[in-house]
């Protein structure tokens, strides 16, 4: 094998290899960032055994000890929404429209009397227009079911 021909298998595998290696590490990021705010949601008392992961959005639910937890890893910034279902009467999927920022938006009413919103999709943070929209609003509706039922 000449010289030239070595080089080149070199950089094409570096080509390659790099990529992988740039996911893998994101990957590894949002897995200790997730564990992180689960441990610190858990509070020694929450187990959310259930989990659905849509995209960079986690929705986990303790049935047992009636908690539900929201996960947003965005890249500009992360949010996480915790709800304790015990002080929440109902539980509905809000659409709101302000100008160009459209919401999907769950809305607790609690039984002091207050509400509690927590944002599930923001359309001003995704860079593809409305594309995921109708997934997100399935989602949010599939969620809003099985949240009613733990109420």
């Amino acid at each position: 094998m000449d010289t030239a021909s070595l080089i080149i298998g070199l950089v094409l595998t570096l080509v390659c290899v790099l990529p992988l290696l740039y996911i893998a590490k994101n990957q590894a990021k949002n897995k200790k960032k997730t564990k992180e705010i689960f441990d610190h949601f858990r509070q020694g008392k929450y187990d959310f055994s259930t989990r659905e992961t849509h995209y960079k959005k986690i929705y986990a639910l303790d049935e047992a000890n009636k908690g539900f937890l929201f996960i947003d890893l965005n890249k500009e910034n992360d949010r996480a929404s915790f709800v304790d279902l015990k002080e929440a009467m109902s539980c509905r999927v809000e659409e709101t429209s302000t100008g160009n920022d459209d919401k999907i938006l769950f809305t607790f009413k609690l039984k002091n009397g207050n509400t509690n919103s927590v944002v599930l999709y923001d359309l001003e943070n995704d860079k593809l227009g409305k594309a995921y929209w109708q997934e997100n609003e399935m989602i949010a509706k599939k969620w809003q079911s099985i949240i009613e039922n733990n109420i």
